[in-house]
């Protein structure tokens, strides 16, 4: 009979205690990849005059999607995804869907294929990465000639994909060193 009544006692004394604060920071470490898009975005929105910086936009959006994706899948969920995409979207200039469509897709991939690319080198996981980033910007390109309806020089397009693909090397070694500190739910 002891025995019974002090095991839930023993067990209770073990787990840590759900409290509101815990739950608001373990959210909020959470959303940290989520908030980092959505801040770099409304940033980048602001007419600093810097070169390429509606291509910067989309390129920390899509790396920080990436990047996420496959290593804490739980920290940047496809609703969260898609919220980024459309606050993205609103502070871009580019037409509209295309920002959203690229990164629910690159989300797709990455989040589909994380078991395999977490086991990949990094300048293996970046090839992948730079073969998608392309594909995003073609793929935008061809979006603008059709609302065009004109043939228009793919330049911006390569400098997008050459800028999305040259940062992701120090964003991803700010992700790990994140991952690591502060965006870690788990972390007491």
């Amino acid at each position: 009979m002891v025995a019974e009544n002090s095991t839930p006692h023993l067990h209770s004394a073990v787990e840590p205690k759900q409290t509101f604060r815990r739950a608001l920071d373990m959210a909020a470490r959470a959303a940290m990849p989520s908030l980092f898009i959505i801040f770099s975005a409304i940033l980048l929105s602001a007419p600093f005059g810097i070169p390429g910086q509606a291509q910067l936009q989309f390129g920390i959006a899509m790396c920080t999607v990436w990047f996420w994706a496959y290593s804490r899948p739980r920290s940047m969920p496809a609703l969260a995804v898609f919220l980024c995409g459309l606050v993205v979207e609103i502070f871009s200039f580019g037409p509209p869907g295309t920002v959203l469509l690229s990164l629910l897709v690159i989300y797709g991939v990455a989040h589909h294929w994380r078991y395999g690319l977490s086991r990949l080198g990094f300048i293996v996981g970046w090839l992948i990465f730079s073969i998608f980033a392309v594909l995003a910007s073609f793929f935008q390109w061809a979006l603008v000639c059709l609302h065009a309806v004109a043939l228009l020089s793919p330049a911006p397009g390569l400098f997008q994909a050459a800028l999305t693909i040259g940062i992701y090397p120090s964003l991803t070694a700010l992700f790990v060193w994140g991952r690591r500190t502060f965006a870690n739910p788990d972390q007491a």
